[in-house]
């Protein structure tokens, strides 16, 4: 089993505090010089342990900076990238003369055996993972033009990576050597496709999350059409609705489930919009696509736990009872 071990600011009192996480990201991170900005109200928490061959991070901190510089690189000749998955606050990155400004839902990579400066100029939290350079890195990936770049997390292979991450952390603990083994080459693959998807070169997996992507485009664009249909995306997507369905597989759902869940989000949106008080229940659910009250009200009782009408007329208090689905949404009609 893997265990995740924490290092929090709060076990010192505040003038040892920068002290303490300075000494923390020297030993877990790769040698780096911190400072707080003379911030003497600095607080950080870092949760960390090792995947594989992979560390990984969750780390909170209050405003601050690390760098690492030529003479801090010739005393750690462990060659690794460092990925950050941005989750609040902004950071900007800078290394090679590139500087790039990270907000949540983004992520970036760059080479830790290369000068680099972080600078977080408010609280911020990360997902911090280091990978062996050679695990991402092979010949047909230039790292002059994919180091401290912009990346989505929430689009393309990018997202699948990111959200891997953040699931074997949660899991970390209950991690045997051999999965822990395969999840780690799992994400370091992911890590891999992503920069070959930036950089152009088209894979298996880049082509299904790009078919995956201008499905889910094409549904949003015409998710208020109650005619909207399996085939119609088909033809639209120009693929078959096999396809259609094995593009999805790897979210858990089916494309028809998806499509029905988009459904009921925006009209559970509409219900609680002060905006839409006037306007009837029937009404929302058939701007939504619905062409059925009965089976309207039936969906959102399955995926929702409750009534539309009962969910529309309850308090904020009731309504942080009902949050998320509880269920999967239906299949279609």
């Amino acid at each position: 089993m893997n265990t995740l071990a924490v290092i929090s600011t709060d076990q010192v009192g505040p003038p040892d505090r920068l002290a303490l996480w300075g000494e923390s990201v020297w030993k877990l991170l790769g040698r780096l010089r911190s400072d707080a900005y003379g911030d003497a109200c600095f607080a950080g928490r870092l949760e960390y342990g090792d995947l594989g061959d992979l560390r990984l991070c969750r780390l909170s901190a209050s405003r601050h900076r690390v760098v690492r510089t030529p003479d801090l690189i010739s005393q750690d000749d462990r060659g690794f990238l460092k990925l950050v998955v941005q989750l609040s606050g902004s950071t900007w990155f800078e290394q090679n003369g590139r500087r790039v400004l990270l907000s949540p839902g983004e992520w970036s990579i760059y080479d830790t055996m290369r000068a680099y400066t972080v600078a977080n100029a408010n609280a911020i939290e990360q997902l911090v993972l280091l990978v062996p350079r050679e695990k991402v890195l092979r010949s047909d990936l230039d790292p002059r033009e994919l180091m401290v770049q912009r990346y989505s997390a929430r689009s393309g292979i990018g997202r699948l990576a990111c959200k891997l991450m953040g699931t074997a952390f949660d899991e970390m603990a209950s991690c045997g050597a051999e999965a822990a083994a395969d999840i780690s080459d799992s994400i370091s693959r992911l890590i891999r496709h992503s920069l070959l998807e930036r950089a152009g070169v088209q894979t298996p997996l880049a082509l299904k999350e790009s078919m995956r992507e201008r499905i889910k485009d094409f549904i949003g664009r015409k998710l208020r059409d109650p005619r909207l249909s399996i085939e119609q995306i088909a033809n639209q997507c120009n693929c078959s609705k096999r396809n259609l369905h094995k593009v999805f597989q790897e979210e858990g759902t089916t494309i028809s489930q998806y499509l029905w869940r988009r459904r009921l989000d925006g009209s559970r949106s509409d219900l609680e919009d002060p905006n839409c008080a006037d306007r009837s229940i029937t009404d929302i659910a058939f701007s939504w696509g619905f062409s059925s009250s009965t089976h309207f009200s039936r969906a959102f009782k399955e995926a929702y736990g409750v009534s539309p009408r009962f969910y529309r007329s309850t308090g904020s208090i009731e309504r942080m009872l009902y949050p998320a689905p509880v269920a999967g949404a239906p299949a279609g009609r």
